[in-house]
């Protein structure tokens, strides 16, 4: 049940930085803001490929890679 979790949490965590990646590359300077949009949206709009909370994760790891201003 342990092992489960840690896979399925890595899974997640890989998930996340891929999208990260993707928006950078595909929004430059404005993938921040398209996470956040995503982000407001899973509120409303169920997304069955992504678990809950995955879009703020994005949104959190976007800001991380990104320079400081």
């Amino acid at each position: 049940m342990v092992f489960r979790w840690l896979r399925r949490r890595a899974v997640c965590t890989a998930l996340v930085k891929a999208d990260a990646i993707a928006l950078i590359e595909r929004f430059g300077d404005s993938a921040l803001g398209e996470a956040t949009l995503r982000a407001q949206d899973e509120e409303r709009v169920m997304d069955s490929t992504r678990p809950t909370g995955h879009w703020r994760r994005v949104k959190e790891e976007i800001r991380r890679r990104q320079p400081e201003r």
